[in-house]
C-alpha cells in the first residue's frame, strides 16, 4: 500500500467568527489509507467529505487545545457516529481536559441514544462504547499506525516561564512518517519549545495573525468597547499568536523546508493581500511558502 503523506488544510479560518470563504480550524493528515483529523472546528465533518474522507472512516482525532473554534464539531462527530451505528474504535488525543470534554459530550448523547430510531428493541452504540481518550502531556510520544506523534506545550495560553506549573495547556504537534516530517503549531505565540520540536521538518504548518488589522476591525465593530477589554484582546493577539514575520523566523530557525500559513482572521488574507503576507514571511525565511486555502493539499 502507498504510504505517502499528505497534509490537507480543511479549515484555514481563525475563530471564533465565521467566514464565508474559510472554515473553522481543522486539518487532515493522510498517510496511505489512514486519516488523522487535527483539530475539529465547526463544519469539520463536512470539510472532510469535500476532501474525500467520510467521518465514519475516521479512527483518530488530535486536539491541540480546547478553544471552541477548534473543537466545535466534536459533538457532531460523536453523535453522527452513534446514529450511523459505529462499532469501530475512535481514539481522541488532546491535552488535559480532553477526557472531561468528551465525557460531557457523551453525556449529551444519552437522550438521542435513548430515542434511537423509535423502533422498539433497537439500540444504538453509545459513544462511551467506541471512544477512547488519550490525554497528552508535553514531551509525550504516541504511535498512530505508522505515524509517530510528539508534542510540546506552546504559548497560546501562557508564557514559557509558566510551563510546568498547574493549569490548562495548548499543544504543538509533530508528526513523523516514513516519508515526511510535519510540525503543526496549532495556536501559539513565539515559543522556543516549538522551535526545538520543529527542527528539520519538511513541512511547518503554522498560524499567522495580523494584529493591527484585526484590532482595527474589532474597534470598528465595537466602538464602545471598554479600554481594558480592548487592551486584553490586543495582549492576547500579540502574545499568544504569530505575526507573518514571527512565523517566518520560527521556520528559519527550525530549518524547515516549506511553510503553510493558516488560521487567518476574517478578511485578512485574501487573493489581493496573500502575496503581501507571503513576502513578509519571505523576508526572514528562504524556503517554500504557501498561504493556506481550505481543502489545500500539501
Amino acid at each position: 500500500m502507498d504510504q505517502s503523506t499528505t497534509f490537507v488544510t480543511l479549515g484555514t479560518g481563525g475563530g471564533p467568527m465565521q467566514q464565508e470563504t474559510r472554515a473553522q480550524p481543522a486539518h487532515l493528515l493522510q498517510v496511505g489509507g489512514m486519516s488523522i483529523l487535527i483539530d475539529c472546528g465547526e463544519g469539520a465533518a463536512t470539510q472532510m467529505k469535500k476532501a474525500g474522507v467520510d467521518f465514519r472512516n475516521l479512527d483518530h482525532i488530535v486536539l491541540t487545545h480546547h478553544h471552541f473554534d477548534h473543537i466545535g464539531s466534536l459533538f457532531a462527530i460523536l453523535g453522527l457516529s452513534m446514529m450511523t451505528q459505529r462499532r469501530d474504535p475512535l481514539t481522541i488525543y488532546g491535552p488535559k481536559g480532553t477526557a472531561q470534554i468528551v465525557e460531557g459530550l457523551a453525556a449529551a448523547c444519552d437522550v438521542p441514544n435513548d430515542i434511537g430510531f423509535g423502533v422498539p428493541g433497537q439500540t444504538l452504540p453509545h459513544p462511551r462504547d467506541f471512544v477512547t481518550v488519550q490525554e497528552l502531556s508535553p514531551g509525550d510520544v504516541a504511535t498512530i499506525g505508522e505515524v509517530t506523534l510528539t508534542c510540546c506545550e506552546n504559548t497560546h495560553y501562557r508564557g514559557e516561564a509558566d510551563f510546568g506549573t498547574p493549569g490548562h495547556i495548548s499543544l504543538s504537534v509533530r508528526f513523523d512518517t516514513s516519508d515526511r516530517s510535519i510540525l503543526f503549531t496549532g495556536d501559539t505565540g513565539p515559543c522556543t519549545a516549538v522551535e526545538t520540536l520543529a527542527q528539520g521538518v519538511d513541512l511547518l504548518v503554522g498560524e499567522m495573525m495580523d494584529v493591527d488589522l484585526t484590532m482595527s476591525r474589532v474597534k470598528a465593530n465595537y466602538p464602545d468597547m471598554p479600554a481594558e477589554r480592548e487592551a486584553m484582546i490586543r495582549t492576547h493577539l500579540s502574545d499568544h499568536h504569530l505575526t507573518a514575520e514571527q512565523l517566518g523566523e520560527l521556520a528559519s530557525r527550525a530549518s524547515a523546508k516549506k511553510v503553510v500559513a493558516v488560521h487567518f482572521a476574517p478578511a485578512t488574507v485574501t487573493p489581493d493581500t496573500a502575496g503581501t503576507y507571503a513576502a513578509r514571511i519571505a523576508s526572514v525565511f528562504e524556503g517554500e511558502i504557501h498561504m493556506g486555502e481550505d481543502l489545500g493539499r500539501y
